[in-house]
């Protein structure tokens, strides 16, 4: 993913993982354009078939209306992550099933006079804030692109339906990264309710996060790499 500008703030790169399918974010694009994207992504995940048609438009609608709120909160670059879990890589062994995450890349102004005490600040009002009652693991690491601090956090959603209440558990990584030059901040979170693949997502951002860099206009975006080698998207697949 590249962001930059001529003369503006640092331009930043990463890489994701074949596994990870963009998700239209309408940066740039009118409406009609955003909307044929979202289309697009809604046949690509549900397939042609005629009777899936109401999950398509659903599925495009409940996206364009999120894109708005992700945008206002400086997202970049938003991912969904079909991944097989089990089985074999040659195929001989089918997975014993398919874990789903959520990626949002975002940007945010904050003032950074030096990456490693933004980054300390960063660890320390994490850790408040885990003090507070919001539950919460924070570790200030060293990443190639610099100083950064990672959360693991959970949460929990309660719907109310006339069947009863329903709940549902939710984990999410987050890896806090200052830029080097800029008064900017990088933040990668990653979202799944399949809590049980923490251990396995954590590998995932973490892949991801070695991959960031700055200032390199010749790397690869994760458009070009999903785009080249990504399998097909659908939640009826086999893999």
């Amino acid at each position: 993913m590249a962001a930059d500008s001529d003369g503006g703030p640092s331009a930043f790169r990463f890489q994701v993982q074949p596994e990870f399918h963009a998700i239209p974010l309408g940066i740039g694009d009118d409406e009609d354009a955003f909307g044929e994207q979202l289309r697009r992504f809604a046949r690509d995940y549900w397939g042609e078939r005629e009777d899936l048609e109401p999950l398509r438009r659903l599925t495009a609608a409940m996206y364009s209306a999120n894109a708005p709120g992700l945008v206002a909160g400086g997202a970049v670059y938003n991912a969904l992550g079909i991944f097989p879990i089990g089985g074999t890589s040659d195929g001989s062994k089918p997975p014993e099933r398919v874990s789903r995450a959520t990626l949002t890349v975002s940007v945010r102004d904050l003032d950074n006079p030096d990456p490693y005490r933004t980054a300390a600040g960063i660890a320390e009002v994490l850790d408040k804030a885990s003090e507070g009652g919001e539950a919460g693991e924070v570790q200030p690491i060293t990443l190639p692109a610099g100083p950064a601090v990672v959360r693991i956090a959970g949460s929990r959603a309660v719907w109310e339906l006339p069947e009863g209440d329903q709940e549902r558990f939710f984990v999410r990584i987050e890896v806090w990264l200052p830029f080097p030059e800029d008064d900017r901040l990088l933040l990668l979170c990653l979202s799944t309710a399949d809590v049980q693949d923490l251990f396995h997502y954590q590998a995932v951002l973490a892949d991801i996060a070695d991959t960031i860099t700055f200032d390199e206009s010749d790397a690869p975006t994760p458009a070009d790499t999903a785009a080249s080698v990504s399998p097909p998207l659908s939640p009826f697949g086999s893999y």
